[in-house]
């Protein structure tokens, strides 16, 4: 099939800035759109995706359209990279991020359908403590603080319904688990990851080969795989963020995980939906027990084993979105009708037309799922003022602001702004940042929230003196703070509070900038690291005002790191991460006497190594 080839980069840019009227909205009662007259249905896509595309930004998006249990349409639009303009085709492969968590689950069902895994048996029966420390908890567990009798509780079903209570990417020091399993919900890639152990356990092979054997092969997923394959080099995407920059790097997975790691294209992963509405490679209770719902998560939307419940008037839906920050993704089906949408994007901006893809491939009104996930619509006050930002600068952005609040003070949300104050904090615009906190914080001046936004910005910054100043303005608020949740409350004053110690125990550290020079000389330098799993990394590690720092070198999503002396140790480091938390480092000498050499250990995350000094 054709793709349409979008227009240059400075034209969609343009677009974005004039472009205001956004297309209606579904309503509610509205029909599915179940019998179609085939070729107006398509023209009338191929008219509406690209004009979408261009009024949110978004350089490349794949899609297919699924009807009477089988793919009706589905093509590429735009471009695989911004910077080279190459065409999103209909072989050209996404990430799909959390797509990748029910495709998984199908899995798992195949070996509770053969009996090698039951959902309701407590996974730590099913391989031994010391496997399960090491590839999965990463500690002892009996170490303090740890709950051994919670995680003693923790089955399959639960994972696979996010009511485990582990952890979603937070600190895992220990492994925190939230709450009582099985009582409430909360999303985890984390728990996930914990049954992809005991599977790979149980089946004695890497989750790639087995699922390439018992699910993609099966189903003729050919462009899909668990791990990055080298003929993508030629055929993938890559991420953009909202402000439509990239480092045009390819991420390289060498290892799978259940959560994430799926590169896939739209047709292909239709063909998985597809074996979900047919009831294929599973007999037809087991695809009806993982469509029940396990976990309530708010009105009109639950959880079952693997995807997302909805309940609508034209009869209930399974839906999953992944979110990689630069590929967003969304696929959506009704069982009943045989009807559904898969669509992927190379871009932080992709889940902005949800609602409007739902509208135009399947109709039936809002759709619970993506009210659930609550993006920024394209045509959102938030989304105006990315755009103002990219076009017109920062001091206009925050005139647009201005303008917007005093016009329509009740759509300006304080939640929005934030995040893309976020946006810019971690693609390195810095500055910018700080002055869309400040907006936030003259805006919500009763909110905690802000003042400790503003002073992460500050700190990350190097602005030590007026980051110490807002986290102090964040725990005064924090007290006087009675509109936000009393758990968010309580977890800001004490990441406040560690944020402190950390500042100041910075500023106790911090030398002259010639003293650092001559203290830090011989560590400076690009340094290659081998990371297991997650292929060649390139830290940049470099003085400044005083201290040790290190970033990775064409990466836009990852912050600086410090690198603090352990004292009595002339090489040796602990790495501050905002990402990763702290983590060991040691610098080495060759046989020569020269630092050239690198090991570390990322205790938290499983991730050790060495690295070369680039010379």
């Amino acid at each position: 099939m054709k793709e349409i080839k979008m227009r240059k980069a400075f034209p969609i840019i343009v677009i974005c800035l004039i472009a205001s009227a956004s297309l209606n909205l579904a309503q509610e009662n509205v029909p599915l759109k179940t019998d179609v007259e085939k070729q107006t249905f398509i023209s009338e896509l191929e008219e509406v995706v690209p004009e979408l595309m261009e009024k949110a930004c978004i350089p490349g998006l794949s899609i297919a359209v699924i009807r009477n249990g089988e793919i009706l349409w589905f093509r590429g639009f735009g471009v695989r990279n911004i910077k080279t303009n190459e065409p999103v085709t209909e072989n050209t492969v996404f990430e799909a991020a959390s797509l990748t968590k029910p495709f998984f689950a199908y899995f798992v069902m195949k070996m509770v359908e053969s009996g090698d895994l039951d959902l309701d048996t407590p996974l730590i029966k099913y391989a031994p403590k010391e496997y399960i420390e090491e590839k999965y908890i990463r500690h002892p567990m009996d170490v303090e603080g740890f709950r051994l009798d919670w995680f003693e509780r923790i089955t399959a079903r639960m994972v696979l319904s996010h009511s485990s209570g582990l952890p979603h990417g937070e600190p895992r020091n220990p492994l925190p688990i939230f709450f009582e399993p099985g009582t409430k919900y909360k999303y985890s890639a984390d728990g996930y990851e914990y049954l992809q152990r005991i599977v790979e356990y149980l089946k004695g092979k890497p989750l790639h080969e087995i699922m390439k054997e018992m699910v993609i092969d099966p189903l003729g997923m050919k462009d899909s795989s668990m791990v990055w394959q080298e003929i993508y080099e030629a055929q993938s995407a890559v991420g953009h963020n909202t402000f439509n920059d990239t480092s045009g790097e390819f991420r390289k997975r060498t290892q799978a995980h259940a959560g994430a790691s799926l590169y896939t294209t739209a047709a292909d992963y239709a063909r998985f939906i597809i074996a979900m509405i047919n009831d294929v490679g599973l007999k037809k209770e087991t695809i009806k027990k993982m469509l029940t719902s396990q976990i309530e998560v708010e009105k009109n939307v639950s959880w079952g084993l693997g995807f997302g419940l909805g309940r609508t008037e034209n009869g209930d839906t399974f839906w999953q979105w992944g979110d990689y920050g630069i590929f967003r993704n969304y696929a959506v089906a009704y069982k009943k009708q045989k009807i559904g949408v898969v669509y992927l994007t190379n871009s932080n901006n992709g889940l902005s037309i949800g609602q409007e893809i739902v509208n135009y491939t399947m109709g039936g009104g809002k759709d619970p799922g993506l009210v659930y996930l609550d993006y920024d619509h394209y045509n959102s006050p938030q989304k105006k003022l990315v755009r103002a930002i990219q076009l017109k600068g920062i001091e206009e952005a925050v005139r647009l602001f201005h303008e917007l609040k005093k016009k329509s003070p009740e759509i300006v949300d304080e939640r929005g702004i934030n995040r893309i104050g976020y946006t810019l904090l971690n693609t390195g615009r810095i500055t910018e940042a700080i002055e869309v906190f400040k907006v936030n914080v003259d805006a919500f001046p009763e909110s905690a929230n802000v003042y400790d936004s503003l002073a992460e910005a500050y700190m990350k910054n190097g602005d030590d003196r007026l980051s110490i100043e807002f986290y102090e303005k964040t725990l005064e608020m924090a007290a006087k703070d009675t509109t936000a949740d009393k758990e968010f409350l309580e977890r800001l004053e004490k990441g406040a509070l560690e944020k402190l110690e950390r500042l100041k125990k910075r500023m106790k550290r911090r030398m002259s900038q010639e003293e650092a020079e001559k203290r830090y000389a011989e560590f400076v330098g690009a340094w290659k690291l081998e990371v297991k799993g997650y292929g060649l990394w390139v830290l940049k590690i470099y003085i400044d005002d005083g201290l040790l720092w290190g970033i990775p070198e064409g990466d836009t999503i990852y912050n600086k790191v410090e690198f603090i002396p352990v004292e009595g140790k002339e090489f040796e480091f602990k790495v501050d991460s905002p990402q990763l938390g702290m983590f060991e480092w040691e610098f080495l000498k060759d046989d020569e006497g020269k630092v050239t050499k690198c090991r570390f250990d990322l205790e938290s995350q499983g991730l050790k190594g060495f690295g070369i000094k680039k010379l």
